[in-house]
């Protein structure tokens, strides 16, 4: 009883939103609404995992995980910012988990895409200059530590502002911005190559 008056104070107190509706809703346990919201999110969410991890099945499970202990950390979420910005949060502690499970460093695959995903209607030497232009990438961003790689795909993938980031990897501002920086700085280092490989074209 005393839970049903603290949810209802909740959804009276903030703005009335579909997304407050859900989250309120699956609070209570409403299952249907927990599926509506993992529905909403998570492509968002996956596309985060993917290019922490790199790996797609490796990606899928920990989705999954995710989003359990999301369900079961529900009734913690006190609506002191966006639902995605807590959910990356916890998809970023998860990815965290996996890494030091594996005891290795994980590649992460390009943000431009894979080879498979080539163009195959392009001349055979624009395939080929297109596959090199994406290894460079991919190697580019692998040189990145988790922590600046994170910034990158929350800022660039994402499009989630400092503030959003802040909150989701639970550091400063000031941390965020000096960690972009740095995470640009090294990109623009180690893309280079490309840059003398597209002058070469």
């Amino acid at each position: 009883m005393f839970k049903s008056v603290l949810v209802m104070e909740k959804s009276q107190t903030l703005n009335r939103t579909p997304e407050l509706d859900l989250i309120v809703a699956a609070q209570q346990g409403d299952i249907a609404a927990f599926k509506e919201l993992y529905q909403t999110y998570r492509d968002k969410v996956y596309n985060l995992i993917f290019y922490l991890l790199g790996q797609t099945m490796l990606a899928e499970d920990v989705l999954q995980i995710v989003f359990i202990k999301a369900y079961q950390a529900l009734p913690s979420f006190r609506f002191q910012g966006r639902f995605i910005s807590w959910l990356y949060r916890i998809a970023i502690n998860e990815c965290h988990d996996q890494q030091k499970r594996l005891a290795a460093y994980v590649p992460l695959e390009t943000i431009l895409g894979t080879g498979e995903e080539l163009d195959l209607n392009l001349a055979p030497d624009k395939v080929h200059a297109q596959g090199q232009r994406q290894e460079i990438i991919q190697a580019a961003l692998s040189q990145l530590s988790t922590n600046l790689r994170e910034v990158v795909i929350l800022k660039y993938l994402e499009g989630l502002s400092y503030e959003e980031i802040a909150l989701v990897l639970d550091c400063s501002i000031g941390t965020v911005a000096s960690r972009l920086n740095r995470a640009l700085t090294q990109l623009e280092k180690n893309l280079l190559p490309l840059k003398r490989f597209l002058l070469e074209r």
